[in-house]
């Protein structure tokens, strides 16, 4: 498994580690840490014509699909969510269901416009049982991410 603490410090970005139990959803991350879920972001990988990505929105949002879709350039039917398969044979560094934004592969990042503009944000390190809360400046700047609304908006 990829060192995430390591990763960070070689490029120079000031974080904290926060170790807390098993979760496997990232509302129960930060219910675990005893946070606001708005402060957790959770990351998806969005698989498209041109590779995978990955979207990172706040833990309480969906993901607009059509809208990642716009943000690529291409069709709404062109992109979907990884399977299990796909991330197992993608993402062998990290725990299954807990893919960071950074580190592994080259893959390119979407950011939520909400969470661009936090101060900071808490995200799993790779695995369930570990976050790391770092400036979502840093995490725009470390990923090279686009920033985009990709949040899927809520019918009342």
């Amino acid at each position: 498994m990829v060192d995430m603490t390591a990763y960070l410090e070689k490029a120079g970005i000031d974080f904290d580690v926060l170790e807390h139990p098993r979760t496997e959803r990232a509302e129960d991350e930060a219910a675990a840490l005893d946070v606001a879920a708005e402060q957790v972001a959770k990351t998806l990988v969005v698989v498209s014509p041109d590779g995978n990505v990955r979207a990172v929105l706040p833990a309480s949002e969906r993901v607009d699909l059509h809208k990642v879709a716009a943000v690529l350039g291409v069709g709404g039917k062109k992109v979907h969510l990884a399977s299990e398969d796909d991330l197992a044979r993608d993402y062998l560094d990290f725990e299954l269901g807990a893919v960071p934004p950074f580190g592994g592969r080259e893959d390119r990042v979407i950011v939520d416009a909400r969470v661009a503009v936090r101060d900071s944000i808490v995200l799993e390190a790779g695995s369930h049982e570990t976050s790391v809360r770092l400036k979502a400046s840093d995490l725009v700047r470390l990923t090279r991410a686009q920033i985009a609304d990709i949040r899927k908006e809520e019918i009342a």
